[in-house]
């Protein structure tokens, strides 16, 4: 889809604005309860055999900008009975020595089981990550699959709450609160 037409699309339009929400208001907050700031971000690719760029990469360019950009590629031929397996082999980082001892930004479009995130991540870190953090910019419910207990408790949860720019994805609370958190104190 051409740039111009993406731009008209309302649900890339509510992607963006969810993107902007968290790199003005909360990009920060990682570096406070991380072992150590976040220096890199990287896209989950598509499994799908997509050709060009993944819309998501355009979106990320709204996130901080010291941020490097790391490459992740998605193995090609994939058989589709296996793009759901927790597999980091499904993932190639080209470029480790960017990636050796930093911590990486993982950003995911849509969350629905966390079958692509988790092993991007785990690519990640087998490539040399000291840390990855997965930030989430949507997430799908589906409620016609059979859930662990755990997934299942984690659905309640987050079907709980409605999204808010005021809720910090980190803190799970507003950041204005955060100065007088017992952790973030001096």
């Amino acid at each position: 889809m051409p740039a111009a037409q993406r731009l008209r699309n309302s649900s890339y339009q509510r992607l963006l604005l969810l993107l902007l929400g968290f790199a003005q208001f909360h990009a920060s907050c990682l570096d406070l309860v991380a072992r150590r700031p976040v220096t890199g971000m990287a896209t989950v690719p598509s499994l799908r055999g997509r050709t060009g760029a993944h819309p998501l990469v355009t979106l990320a360019a709204v996130l901080p900008g010291h941020w490097a950009q790391v490459k992740l590629e998605a193995t090609a031929g994939i058989p589709e009975a296996q793009r759901r397996d927790l597999r980091p082999q499904h993932f190639v980082v080209p470029d480790r020595d960017i990636v050796a001892g930093q911590h990486i930004l993982l950003l995911e479009d849509t969350w629905v089981q966390g079958r692509h995130a988790q092993p991007a991540a785990a690519a990640l870190l087998l490539a040399g990550a000291s840390d990855v953090t997965i930030l989430v910019i949507a997430r799908r419910i589906r409620t016609d699959l059979r859930l662990s207990l755990a997934e299942d408790s984690l659905r309640q949860i987050l079907t709980e709450r409605e999204y808010s720019v005021d809720l910090c994805p980190v803190a799970g609370k507003s950041c204005r609160h955060w100065p007088r958190h017992p952790r973030f104190t001096p």
